[in-house]
């Protein structure tokens, strides 16, 4: 109870359920930043509905899985950071580093896919080797340097 008198906004008694702490700190999440959480926000033909979970692309619904929503809506949010795999793990699944796991991989993979994360389309999700993942956005000016697909053909890293 002394934390509490100290300023403290919550406490837990042990043993800590991992479900409940998650819970608790969501919801402290949602009352400091509630912009981030209740407002729609687009990002040129991705429009995200956090209330619904749901997302549209040029007005059209894509299913996506929880995780799936998650990660598309932290790499927008993130637009041009380079995110550790390690980070995004973190912040999307709620858990730090563990053991090598292709998960991520593959939910990257099906995002690029369902969302069309092309340079035709405005945005490309690359790998950063080594290091994790970045979604950018891309210049009407430097699609010249990518074939009809938004794959670069001269396989050549862009900038």
């Amino acid at each position: 109870m002394a934390g509490l008198s100290a300023g403290a906004d919550d406490f837990m008694v042990k043993p800590i359920s991992v479900v409940e702490l998650e819970a608790r700190v969501h919801a402290l999440l949602r009352r400091a930043y509630p912009a981030q959480h209740d407002v729609e926000v687009q990002f040129g033909p991705y429009h995200f509905f956090p209330q619904a979970r749901t997302l549209q692309v040029n007005g059209e619904p894509v299913e996506l899985k929880h995780r799936e929503y998650e990660l598309a809506l932290f790499l927008f949010q993130n637009l041009g950071r380079l995110l550790s795999r390690e980070h995004l793990r973190e912040a999307v699944w709620g858990r730090g580093p563990e053991e090598p796991s292709r998960s991520l991989d593959t939910h990257i993979s099906r995002l690029r896919t369902k969302l069309s994360l092309r340079p035709s389309n405005g945005f490309l999700l690359s790998a950063v080797y080594g290091l994790g993942y970045r979604l950018e956005t891309v210049e009407v000016a430097s699609l010249s340097a990518f074939g009809p697909d938004g794959d670069n053909p001269e396989g050549e890293a862009q900038a």
